[in-house]
């Protein structure tokens, strides 16, 4: 393993076809993206499905990551979350693929830090879990629910016995305390959350 070379580079070398390149990454991030992928999915083997399908991406689209200037963990972890959601939703479905939006028209992913952010957000990890835990209970788990089970706010509120009102709101506050929080914890490193 070359430890000194770093994503970025490697991900210019994965855009120009170097299958070692994609095999160094894959050996530097695919265990995080395993696990994050079997915290999501029911079975390990799901899991190890989807997260081929990631790489297969990387490889596909290392160019234009490049020319985006992203962050090759945050992008990979992104990508990993929503082909885990779409997997989710296809099983408890039965279709292919539903439609990401929900009632209300609000994309689940826009509620996920973009993967510029999540590279910031890495040195300062201890403080976003803070602010994660300082939502009260329900509105924790229900967030959870929405951005790693892919449950739609109809869906949710059927599961929790709530009025879908009642979780529309919960969603909509709870999303604005962790953007109004994390907007703190980008903005320093010892922010007083």
């Amino acid at each position: 393993m070359t430890q000194g070379i770093t994503n970025e580079v490697l991900l210019a070398r994965v855009a120009e076809h170097d299958e070692g390149a994609l095999s160094e990454i894959y050996d530097r991030l695919a265990p995080a993206i395993l696990g994050l992928l079997v915290h999501i999915l029911p079975n390990r083997a799901m899991a190890e499905e989807v997260l081929q399908d990631v790489f297969l991406r990387l490889w596909v689209e290392a160019r234009r990551w490049r020319r985006e200037h992203v962050s090759v963990p945050a992008a990979l972890a992104l990508l990993a979350r929503n082909k885990a959601v779409d997997r989710l939703r296809a099983e408890r479905n039965n279709a292919a693929r539903i439609s990401r939006k929900d009632e209300a028209g609000l994309k689940l992913s826009s509620w996920l830090p973009r993967p510029e952010e999540i590279g910031l957000l890495d040195g300062r990890r201890d403080l976003f879990k803070k602010v994660i835990n300082q939502l009260p209970k329900p509105q924790r788990e229900m967030l959870d629910l929405a951005v790693f089970q892919g449950y739609t706010e109809t869906e949710l509120a059927e599961k929790l016995g709530e009025p879908l009102a009642k979780v529309r709101s919960g969603l909509v506050a709870g999303v604005g305390f962790v953007r109004h929080r994390l907007a703190a914890v980008m903005r320093t490193w010892a922010a007083n959350i």
